[in-house]
């Protein structure tokens, strides 16, 4: 389940028994649930005068600059065709529910007002806050919300949206400010990821098509709108005055700038000194050579302009990994697969690379409860133990990373050439050649940043015969091939909540490894993982879900369908010291969902512009 944000009463969708909704709530004059939740009790209630960290009384005002690599070349984040910048969802659209950052298993009222469940829970009632309306001063009616749905689950918009909402077999307008969702089957979060849908104006988007007719204009319901861009260069949003929601709870304190401006850099070198220059104000810094090399220097030592902060989080790491495209005849061999793993030599390239900055993964959920460690226990065996024989031994005899335990890069290489060897290759001047030709693999890159991380990996796979081609190619024509599964290898980043669900379809099930545009890039194809992520998405208890998404990535990882990377358990954020932050810090978010919180501090911003005039520290 994604996160997202919202507030008040609430009804225990798994546990508690919730108020009986009758057939027709149009006709009901009963009362209405104001929150759903998935595990426990809501944290905040309609008398709680903000989030823990948010700060009420934060300034207004103001534009906020950021630097992005990379380009754009649509607006339309909902579509398959194109890549849209960075923001446009989370800014110009609203959903019908909402979630905090510090709390992942409840939802709160957004465009909605109130939820009423079936007791059955194959039934959700949905009724839409009076006040809501788009940009252009158009109320927000039943009728967006079916047709936002019809169109999001349709061939115009991302297989992710089918997959996701799989279970909503009906949508139905009640009246203008009602509508009920009729599901398949008992989902536990299926009420929880339903108010997720992103609201369309059925009267703005139902003429043209959606995937290219909307490209270069939007609208939408949310607190920022569009004001002016260049495609490619720069998006600039601007506060909507009249954000019908600035009021509610969960958005005191947030979305505080006047404007917000967007510039895109073509590379990482570009990025880096123009935030160096100011040309940007916030960096979220993925790449630990510029966080230990680039950013540094008089700016930030001696005049202390710029500052650069850790920041702690409680974050599902999930996974990053150079992937194999299991649908290349090559990679169908486990073996092979496994000889590409043992050559990776992350502790070199920890400590030569990335400064000691990351640490191994080995998991598919890295850094939450989520992960299984050590050998399958007695309550993991239970479930395992009726696929073992579509199972590889590994999965019940080898910890997860037990390919990475032989540290020795020598070992390592020594036993992948024992693999390769076992699968029918043999060294022919000095390519592995064996049942599907030579070893050549076409590694596609979006960008610079991963081609010195690949040199010294492709130069251990050489020493075993193999040999890669990095194939680096700009945003566009990387994202189109990406969709269309043309490349052998690439850089794979599967990001998780602290809830996993019906997302898990998409990214690793059958169903979606032939779907244009799924999360499942490798073209995974399992029984094994489908039954798994079904005992996930229907689990009745948190313990079981827990239980069962342990046993998900055990499964996953004996599969080998990719070299796992690294990651970190905090943020790095350098930015120049005018910024004000919340005293507390939410536990499950990244740096851009931060920016809703932050604000321009005048006097630190008066402070800051006279130290630069006159070239003095602060």
């Amino acid at each position: 389940m994604f996160i997202t944000v919202f507030i008040t009463l609430f009804i225990n969708i798994l546990g508690f028994p919730a108020q009986s909704a009758p057939p027709d709530p149009s006709a009901w004059g009963g009362p209405w649930e104001t929150s759903l939740i998935l595990h426990g009790q809501a944290k905040y209630q309609p008398s709680s005068p903000a989030l823990d960290y948010a700060q009420p009384a934060a300034e207004k005002g103001g534009r906020l600059t950021l630097g992005m690599p990379g380009s754009f070349d649509s607006l339309n984040p909902f579509s398959l065709k194109g890549d849209p910048p960075a923001f446009v969802r989370s800014l110009v659209f609203q959903e019908l529910g909402d979630q905090t950052l510090d709390e992942p298993f409840s939802v709160y009222p957004s465009v909605a007002s109130a939820y009423a469940l079936s007791q059955d829970r194959l039934h959700m009632w949905v009724k839409i806050d009076p006040l809501a309306k788009f940009a252009d001063g158009t109320p927000i009616t039943a009728e967006d919300v079916k047709f936002s749905h019809q169109i999001l689950i349709s061939d115009k918009a991302q297989s992710f949206f089918k997959f996701y909402w799989a279970d909503i077999s009906d949508v139905t307008v009640i009246a203008p400010d009602q509508v009920k969702f009729t599901f398949k089957q008992v989902n536990p979060e299926l009420p929880m990821i339903t108010t997720q849908i992103p609201l369309l104006s059925k009267k703005y988007y139902e003429k043209g098509d959606f995937g290219s007719a909307f490209a270069t204009k939007l609208m939408g319901s949310g607190p920022y709108r569009i004001k002016d861009f260049k495609v490619g260069a720069f998006i600039l949003f601007e506060r909507n005055p009249q954000f019908w929601a600035k009021d509610q709870l969960l958005n005191r304190g947030r979305y505080n700038f006047d404007e917000i401006m967007v510039k895109y850099y073509k590379d990482q070198t570009s990025l880096v000194e123009s935030f160096k220059k100011g040309d940007f104000d916030l960096y979220a810094v993925n790449s630990a050579k510029v966080w230990a090399l680039d950013l540094g220097g008089e700016r930030f030592e001696k005049l202390k302009w710029i500052k650069k902060d850790f920041l702690a989080n409680q974050n599902n790491q999930g996974v990053q990994g150079f992937g194999f495209n299991l649908r290349r005849p090559l990679f169908q061999d486990p073996r092979v697969r496994k000889a590409f793993v043992l050559a990776h030599d992350f502790a070199w390239a920890n400590k030569n690379l990335f400064y000691d900055q990351y640490t191994e993964s080995r998991s598919f959920f890295e850094n939450s409860p989520l992960k299984a460690t050590g050998l399958p226990t007695p309550e993991e065996l239970a479930v395992l133990q009726p696929f073992k024989a579509d199972l590889p031994p590994e999965v019940f005899t080898q910890e997860l990373g037990w390919l990475g335990a032989e540290k020795d890069i020598k070992k390592r290489l020594r036993q992948a050439a024992l693999l390769l060897k076992e699968a029918g290759y043999q060294i022919k001047d000095g390519l592995a050649v064996g049942p599907h030709g030579p070893l050549k693999v076409k590694f596609l890159l979006q960008g610079q940043g991963f081609e010195r991380i690949l040199e010294p990996y492709a130069q251990n796979l050489k020493k075993i015969g193999i040999e890669i081609q990095l194939e680096t190619k700009e945003d566009s024509v990387y994202v189109r091939r990406l969709n269309d599964r043309d490349f052998d290898m690439t850089v794979i980043n599967v990001g998780q909540s602290q809830s996993p669900g019906n997302e898990q379809k998409d990214q690793w099930t059958t169903q979606a490894a032939d779907a244009n545009g799924s999360y499942n890039y490798t073209g995974l194809k399992n029984k094994v993982v489908d039954s798994l992520v079904e005992k996930i998405i229907y689990a009745k208890t948190r313990e079981e879900l827990e239980l069962m998404t342990r046993c998900l990535d055990r499964v996953l990882y004996h599969q080998h369908i990719l070299v796992h990377n690294w990651y970190s358990s905090k943020h790095r954020l350098a930015y120049w010291d005018k910024l004000g932050f919340p005293k507390v810090l939410p536990k499950f978010y990244n740096p851009l969902q931060l920016i809703d919180y932050l604000w321009i501090d005048k006097a630190k911003d008066k402070q800051l512009q006279a130290a630069v005039a006159k070239g003095q520290p602060l």
